[in-house]
């Protein structure tokens, strides 16, 4: 286990009025380490919008980005600056920025479309026969584009679209091992070992349920799912009852995350674990993303959230996990289906009576390969 930083904290340096260091989010993707090489950056400020700007390009593709919001901010991030000959800490302000790339939209040569007329209008005037019959016919076949435009926008206007069937699909399994799963030793002899529950949560922020955990287990809480009751059951008898409790509780805080309508999870000070702030700015942290108009939850952070959940859920009752039980406490906002997909990427294995129970034992099956091959049609 590492040894935690140890110092005295000597500065805390928050400097509003100045440029402070940035950690840029990019939303369509990560920067690799090979790509900063190319990537150059500046700060302008747009006198239109009255904001600083950033901009970053790798020649290519710019980005751009505004300052940030700091009212949507829940905390401020701070650099810390270890001294490890004296000890001494200095703690930066830090500002997130999040950046999108620029879409350039095509110009349209408006002195060649009046060339064009010009030329028809002549034809029409001075041609023969031949060539006003043709000019005639061409125009005829010319398409308004604004009119075709206002015909579409007026057929979809009243379409309704299914939410469910925007939903993004569960990606490549490349991409959901490297991105939400955490560390998986496959080369485990005890089951115990094959995840890590510090992965998922860190050490000290799970203990500040503890006491919360202490008294759920002496009285039962009313109003929970059906999940969260008979996990509580089944983790009264068990030696490490303190310990799972609280996993089981910072399951549900998620639970209650995904659960929030969108709009809600935008504002600040919002409270879904009320035995732990920590807890509660980490879920906040860790199941989504921050953009221009406040927090957002994509589908890859709700996958690596119900991953996470799955684990614990998991190691808290013997390695063994009702996902049908799960869904309600997820109010069946996710498919049984969706959880059967991600059950088996973390390597679970359905019983043979149910499909919907599953199991982690050893040894672990192969990676499960999440791009589905089409039917093949007869010829």
């Amino acid at each position: 286990m590492k040894r935690l930083l140890e110092g005295v904290i000597d500065e805390v340096i928050i400097q509003p009025k100045t440029v402070n260091p940035m950690i840029v989010n990019f939303q369509n993707g990560e920067l690799k380490d090979e790509a900063t090489e190319t990537m150059s950056c500046g700060l302008f400020y747009d006198k239109q919008k009255e904001k600083k700007l950033l901009a970053l390009s790798n020649g290519q593709i710019v980005y751009k980005g505004y300052t940030p919001d700091n009212k949507q901010q829940f905390m401020q991030t701070m650099l810390v600056l270890h001294n490890k000959k004296t000890g001494k800490i200095r703690l930066v302000q830090a500002e997130r920025w999040s950046v999108s790339p620029v879409l350039h939209k095509q110009v349209i040569d408006n002195n060649k479309n009046t060339d064009a007329d010009r030329i028809a209008l002549l034809n029409k005037q001075f041609g023969s026969k031949k060539v006003k019959r043709k000019t005639e016919q061409f125009e005829r076949m010319k398409i308004n584009v604004n009119a075709v435009k206002d015909d579409l926008e007026k057929t979809v206007s009243n379409i309704e679209i299914n939410k469910e069937d925007l939903e993004t699909q569960i990606v490549d399994n490349d991409y959901v091992t490297n991105i939400h799963l955490p560390q998986c030793n496959r080369d485990a002899t005890n089951i115990k070992d094959v995840y890590n529950i510090n992965d998922i949560i860190p050490e000290n922020k799970l203990e500040t349920l503890n006491e919360t955990a202490k008294e759920t287990i002496n009285r039962v809480p009313e109003g929970k799912s059906k999940f969260f009751t008979h996990a509580l059951r089944f983790l009264k008898s068990d030696p490490d009852n303190i310990k799972k409790v609280a996993l089981l509780l910072y399951i549900e805080a998620v639970a209650k995350w995904l659960n929030m309508p969108i709009k809600d999870a935008k504002k600040r000070g919002i409270n879904i674990c009320p035995y732990s702030e920590e807890v509660n700015s980490y879920i906040i942290e860790t199941y989504s993303i921050q953009s221009y108009s406040g927090r957002l939850r994509p589908a890859s952070m709700k996958d690596k959230a119900i991953i996470h959940c799955i684990i614990l859920g998991l190691i808290i009752s013997d390695f063994v996990i009702d996902l049908e039980l799960l869904a309600t406490m997820l109010h069946n906002r996710i498919g049984i289906r969706k959880l059967i997909d991600l059950a088996k990427i973390i390597a679970a294995v359905p019983n043979k009576n149910d499909k919907k129970t599953f199991t982690l034992r050893l040894p672990l099956p192969e990676q499960v390969a999440m791009v589905k091959k089409g039917k093949k049609k007869r010829s």
